[in-house]
């Protein structure tokens, strides 16, 4: 098993640290109150999400029965002109709705009050990747994510057969097209590459080829489209699959690959990268993995065992992760306790500093880790930092702040009259640690520069110079 990280060495530091990893960071306040928990009640607080679908309706999404309208309309229109026109009006909709559920997500990121459910549901997302420029239809995206949030901290063997049967999920692999006389072999290939074991992991082409079979007579409803099964597409004859033979169905596939151990060790792996540090020990791996299987794949507790982990809290862990670019624009909202900015702004930001909600760029969704960072989408952080706090760098700001961050509450009359003070208070907020010696200097001698007194122009200045620091980039 991982071994423990010591509950009297918890600081607030750590509370930071378990907060940012396992959401999307915090106030001062918040982190504070963290940390009075202790440790181990922290982990539990954190863990314990409930539900909160009441506090986030999801926007007017196509509903079924329009869908089914709409295309029994185009196949109705008279002529090719009227048909394309009425394709062209059904995506520019269904264009509309996408964007409303991407910020309909990003502020349930923002305010919900159980940060590790909305984590874990971002993490499935890039796990099982799908795109919208393919599935095209806004209420599969919105259900998969539906389906994504409602497993993320349930049991991985469930997950991985409701993906299965996840219309956006089927669209995306063909696996509604896939028939016992055709069986298509996407979903079966990167169920096994992508989702569960890892490329060229136990597996064969003949198990591919197998499993392609298990899956064929899946299909979506064209009445309610949700998933159904067609007996007679589907291909209920004896299968061989990694070593074993049987009328195999799709759930039979994924748990015979579920029984393996290499499965429990892929998935320790990826928790590790996305939680913890970019290159995981292999004891660490077969640790995590270990405590996954013995759970019978159950999330909460593997992911208990990882955040009271002393490989969690190691200098290799803490402040060395580059924030996702979703990561950055939530933890600066929360950070700076504001409202998140104008979508209008922040979601061909999103795009340019590589990650659009809804659109990864393949399968194996986004590489993550250094991989966020090239001079252009740094420069694009730096930007968007001074947009938020001084409403200057993108293109039609105009000089009014991107949001409307409460100066007088980040930094009270009494913190701004002592520039040493103030610049620790908002290395604190900020980055969650202490600024190196030659950088704090720096810093309060910018502040002393411009008056005995912070005003609120030097503040934002400092704001934004500090979130323009490579140190900021980190969580």
């Amino acid at each position: 098993m991982l071994d423990s990280f010591d509950p009297g060495k918890w600081t607030v530091f750590h509370a930071a640290h378990l907060l940012n990893r396992a959401g999307f960071g915090g106030t001062p306040e918040e982190i504070a109150a963290l940390h009075k928990l202790g440790m181990r009640a922290a982990v539990n607080r954190l863990i314990a999400g409930d539900e909160d679908d009441d506090l986030f309706p999801p926007p007017v999404l196509t509903t079924p029965e329009e869908w089914v309208e709409r295309r029994q309309q185009q196949r109705q229109a008279e002529g090719d002109i009227q048909r394309r026109a009425l394709q062209k009006e059904s995506r520019v909709e269904e264009r509309k709705q996408l964007l409303a559920l991407r910020e309909w997500w990003l502020n349930r990121m923002r305010y919900t009050p159980y940060p590790l459910r909305e984590k874990m549901t971002l993490f499935w997302h890039g796990h099982f990747a799908t795109s919208f420029e393919k599935v095209n239809l806004a209420l599969f995206i919105w259900q998969q994510n539906e389906t994504l949030r409602a497993g993320s901290l349930g049991n991985f063997r469930k997950l991985t057969k409701a993906v299965a049967r996840d219309p956006a999920m089927m669209r995306y692999l063909d696996t509604d097209k896939s028939s016992k006389t055709k069986p298509n072999e996407n979903f079966s290939r990167e169920l096994m590459e992508l989702f569960t074991l890892g490329e060229g992991v136990l597996y064969t082409e003949q198990d591919v080829r197998e499993g392609a079979r298990a899956f064929a007579g899946y299909r979506i409803s064209p009445r309610d489209l949700q998933w159904i099964w067609a007996k007679k597409q589907a291909d209920t004859g004896e299968k061989s699959f990694m070593g074993k033979s049987g009328k195999f169905t799709g759930d039979d596939v994924v748990d015979i690959i579920c029984d393996q151990p290499e499965c429990a060790d892929f998935m320790a792996r990826k928790f590790l990268k996305f939680f913890a540090v970019e290159e995981p020990s292999d004891h660490a791996v077969k640790a995590l993995g270990a405590e996954f299987r013995s759970s019978g794949y159950d999330i909460k507790p593997t992911l208990r065992a990882l955040f009271t982990s002393a490989e969690f809290y190691s200098p290799a862990a803490m402040r060395s992760q580059v924030k996702s670019p979703v990561q950055w624009v939530v933890q600066s909202a929360k950070v700076l306790d504001t409202p998140m900015i104008s979508f209008k702004v922040l979601d061909p930001a999103l795009g340019q500093m590589g990650q659009t909600l809804f659109g990864p760029p393949n399968v194996k969704g986004w590489d993550g880790g250094r991989a966020w960072i090239t001079s252009a989408t740094l420069l694009l952080r730096y930007n968007l930092a001074g947009y938020m706090v001084n409403g200057r760098g993108i293109s039609g700001a105009k000089g009014k702040p991107g949001v409307n961050v409460r100066l007088d509450r980040i930094a009270p009359k009494d913190l701004r009259a002592d520039a040493g003070k103030l610049c620790d208070a908002l290395a604190f907020r900020l980055i969650n640690d202490n600024l190196r010696a030659a950088d704090r200097e720096r810093l309060v001698e910018f502040v002393r520069e411009r008056g005995a007194e912070a005003s609120d122009s030097t503040l934002r200045d400092l704001l934004h110079l500090m979130m323009s620091t490579p140190e900021y980039q980190l969580t």
